[in-house]
């Protein structure tokens, strides 16, 4: 799944960036930032990613310059077809106006565009991501889902893998 993540580095860019280092190198992350910023934190706070990461200083200093040149960015990469997941990562509520349009009116040139406050809201059920062993995957679901649906979530892809042809994915998932 390649996503996209647009950060407006005006507005919260730590709390944005949460979620960075579960990324895969098939994601992008662009961070806009204004003239002269210095990001020394903020690049070593990247480091762990995977994601190919670029920092875009705004093309002229001012008032909603950077938001204005992530909605740029967007709508030029919706119109090329080029993204399936687009987030932009902000507090800004002002981007949910070109957002809806977006979605309005180009909903077939991606799966999802949206707002959100960091990245790690973006991924989908993220404690997924994080587990390395099935009790550590068990715990998760449980903790999201409450112990009733997680254990029944759990117990039925441990029946799906079980079902398998293939030797590793049960040997997995019996670990």
């Amino acid at each position: 799944m390649k996503m996209m993540f647009l950060v407006d580095g005006d507005n919260n860019i730590n709390e944005g960036l949460n979620g960075i280092e579960m990324l895969s190198q098939e994601d992008t992350v662009l961070v806009f930032h204004q003239k002269g910023a210095v990001l020394t934190k903020i690049k070593k706070s990247t480091e762990k990613s995977q994601a190919n990461i670029q920092f875009l200083e705004s093309a002229k200093n001012g008032k909603n310059s950077i938001d204005f040149q992530i909605i740029a960015e967007l709508g030029v990469l919706v119109g090329k077809n080029e993204i399936e997941f687009a987030y932009i990562i902000s507090h800004d509520k002002g981007y949910t106006s070109p957002i809806a349009a977006l979605k309005k009116r180009y909903s077939k040139a991606f799966k999802e565009v949206d707002l959100k406050e960091s990245i790690e809201e973006c991924l989908k059920l993220p404690f997924v991501l994080k587990a390395s062993t099935k009790n550590e995957l068990n715990s998760a679901l449980i903790k999201e889902y409450g112990n009733a649906h997680g254990s029944l979530i759990y117990n039925h892809l441990k029946s799906i893998f079980a079902k398998s042809n293939d030797i590793k994915d049960i040997v997995e998932i019996t670990k």
